[in-house]
């Protein structure tokens, strides 16, 4: 456990030091806003090819650590190419290979701590709140360091911090590929066949788009309000804060009253989320429901993980998790940030949170059903076997 917990302290620790600021850093570096988008929204689309490949080899190798290792490795080196090069072209080749191993770690690692916290008895959200402290640490250190340093630095502190993941995914135990290979044909067919899984993407869709789009268009929000922009960082901040103690709880309320019901209270929280940023003017009011962001990510993030391998095998369990992650984060990132300023550009920030309370509250709601559904299944088969 402590090996684990080491590894998701150090890799969110990269994920802060570098992925906010890659896009500014390439801002100061010349390049427009224009070909900047292009580059993220190629990003966001090789990450959706990138993960289910991945996932797939992942799960066909004798030692399950082997293509984390590697895109341990291969991200901070072709995170470098966005700093030795300027050509337009070589920026476009970049923002290809690195997305492909930067994307893929994270669906991977879910994976593998699951794998070994089921095995050693323990839950993922236990673990994965050493990534949350970590982030929200960084969140205060990193901007007053690299106004220190110069944005350029943030390469050096990723190649650096990367090195330390790498030493510590030495010290997890070799987790060998099931007996029972399959082609990659046969791991696409379990999961296009997978109805209940299919089912459950669909409905974490609903709440990933509010989540992309609150991420990415929440700083226009502060704009279109007239409220004090100075407040933006506090919001994620406080965000980063709350999911450290609520990943914990989450650990707990998934043993007790399980996965559903959890995941229909983060769909809940994000609802009263949005909904009150559709209807309030007071920035304090907003900065006091970035508590139930934090909550809902907290339980969403860790509930799922968890699902996601209920629904697989043991031979699939990467190729499910990043299939999953591929459609939910990838795919709705892509469909949340077009669809996202197009409804801000015409009918108003406050207008764009109405439809995500909208879409939150039928996930809550497709939960519920899913769990009445699930349970009378369970009951069905319990009077079966009596």
């Amino acid at each position: 456990m402590k090996s684990l917990a080491s590894y998701y302290f150090l890799y969110y620790l990269g994920q802060a030091a570098l992925m906010p600021y890659l896009s500014l850093y390439l801002s100061e570096k010349g390049i427009s806003s224009t070909l900047i988008g292009l580059l993220l929204s190629l990003w966001a689309l090789t990450s959706v090819i990138a993960q289910p490949i991945m996932g797939m080899l992942n799960d066909r190798l004798n030692d399950r650590r082997q293509i984390l290792m590697l895109c341990t490795v291969l991200s901070p080196i072709l995170a470098f190419g966005f700093y030795f090069f300027d050509a337009y072209f070589a920026l476009l080749i970049f923002s290809v290979l690195f997305p492909w191993f930067q994307s893929s770690s994270g669906s991977l690692s879910d994976s593998l701590a699951v794998e070994i916290g089921s095995k050693a008895g323990f839950s993922f959200g236990s673990i994965r709140l050493w990534g949350a402290l970590s982030f929200s640490l960084a969140s205060f250190v990193t901007g007053i360091v690299y106004e220190r340093t110069g944005y350029g630095s943030i390469f050096f502190y990723f190649l650096f911090i990367n090195a330390g993941v790498l030493a510590v995914l030495f010290l997890f135990p070799k987790i060998k590929a099931s007996e029972h290979k399959l082609s990659m044909f046969d791991q696409a067919k379990q999961v296009i066949s997978n109805k209940r899984f299919l089912r459950f993407i669909g409905i974490c869709l609903l709440v990933n788009l509010s989540i992309a789009i609150n991420f990415s268009f929440l700083p226009i929000y502060f704009k279109t309000m007239g409220f004090n922009k100075a407040w933006i960082g506090t919001t994620y901040a406080i965000a980063a804060i709350i999911e450290v103690p609520m990943f914990w709880v989450s650990a707990k309320l998934n043993s007790k009253i399980g996965r559903l019901p959890v995941l229909c209270m983060a769909a809940a929280c994000y609802a009263i989320k949005c909904l009150t940023l559709a209807f309030t003017h007071d920035v304090y009011l907003v900065l006091a429901s970035q508590l139930l962001d934090g909550t809902a990510y907290a339980f969403f993030a860790s509930a799922t993980v968890e699902m996601v391998k209920s629904y697989s095998k043991d031979e699939t369990q990467a190729t499910f998790q990043t299939v999953f992650a591929a459609i939910t984060t990838g795919l709705g990132g892509i469909i949340g940030s077009a669809f996202g300023g197009i409804l801000i550009d015409r009918m108003g920030a406050p207008f764009l949170y109405l439809i995500l309370f909208v879409l939150c509250i039928t996930a809550a709601v497709l939960f519920i059903i899913s769990y009445k559904m699930s349970s009378r299944s369970i009951s069905h088969n319990h009077l079966q076997s009596s």
